[in-house]
């Protein structure tokens, strides 16, 4: 039984907007899930039209105005390839709100995930980028100095696709601890699963039938650094107090009488290694496993630097 015995670690490197470098290293746990997931990266990096990407949230609300510009700029070069203006642009600061927002993913589901209304690899691209800024402008909205910044990032060995479908056997995994320093799947799809909509407050997506459970796994990897909450079941809790208020029409659509359907949670992969790196930063190895200051301080002082991925290093190679 090696295969579910023996260590292996990944490595993600980074650039910091000093031109410095990060490296974060990450043990797998050896599930159902490990194997499928390097192997997958293995792939992606053999063929010759490879590159990383990083999608992160690390703003807060004192972005909110590069956020604002950052959509705008998005919003414009989708309209341009089409023949009307498909989404409305954001009137500055003051016009960014929840509603928006969520406007503004309704319409990116109408168009920009509808492969009838393909305009090319460009304007497809830009489409994928509105969906990323919205998610980091939601959280920037809601991280102010007084709040734990919850931060994370998604890196991934482009070209993704096609993916390969995931197994009965890997939902044993599915986790809603999303705690500082975990690693987890990417979601992987395009649009809004049972716990986004929830999280959004977006009962549309519900009563429209657009949730889209994840079924498929990539090179996509979130790395979470979010606060860890110490209420068992916190995140359920949360699902089902939403669930309590919806309108019966949306009621009956969710699933809950079949958890396995409804899919609540992300694909667990593994821990953050507390490494020299982060005992230079803060030198008590056992504060960065209890201590929320420490985690905030560093969100704050350097994960919300990072400016791109460069590299990532598996330990079986």
């Amino acid at each position: 039984m090696n295969f579910f015995e023996d260590n292996k670690f990944a490595s993600f490197f980074f650039e910091l907007e000093n031109g410095e470098s990060l490296r974060l290293n990450y043990c797998l746990q050896a599930n159902s899930l490990r194997e499928k997931w390097l192997n997958e990266v293995k792939t992606y990096r053999s063929q010759d039209k490879k590159w990383y990407n990083l999608k992160i949230s690390n703003k807060d609300r004192s972005h909110l105005n590069k956020l604002t510009k950052r959509l705008n700029y998005i919003i414009k070069n989708i309209n341009n390839s089409y023949d009307f203006e498909i989404l409305p642009s954001l009137d500055g600061v003051r016009d960014i709100s929840r509603k928006k927002l969520n406007h503004l993913h309704e319409l990116f589901e109408e168009y920009g995930a509808n492969p009838l209304l393909y305009k090319g690899e460009s304007t497809h691209n830009f489409w994928l980028d509105l969906n990323e800024w919205i998610h980091i402008t939601e959280t920037a909205m809601e991280t102010t100095g007084d709040v734990f910044p919850q931060y994370s990032a998604l890196v991934t060995v482009y070209p993704p696709y096609p993916g390969r479908r995931l197994e009965e056997k890997d939902k044993l995994f599915l986790s809603t601890d999303f705690s500082w320093g975990q690693l987890f799947l990417g979601y992987n799809t395009l649009g809004k699963d049972y716990l986004s909509a929830a999280q959004d407050d977006d009962v549309r997506v519900v009563t429209n039938n657009q949730v889209k459970v994840q079924q498929m796994y990539s090179s996509e990897v979130w790395l979470c650094f979010q606060e860890k909450s110490f209420v068992q079941k916190n995140i359920e809790m949360q699902f089902y107090k939403w669930y309590e208020t919806v309108e019966q029409e949306a009621k009956e659509i969710i699933p809950v009488e079949d958890l396995n359907v409804l899919g609540l949670g992300r694909y667990y992969l593994g821990n953050i290694v507390i490494d020299d790196d982060f005992l230079k930063f803060h030198p008590v190895e056992n504060d960065w496993y209890f201590d929320s200051r420490i985690h905030r301080r560093w969100n704050r002082e350097v994960f919300s630097q990072i400016k791109r991925v460069k590299d990532i290093k598996l330990s079986d190679e």
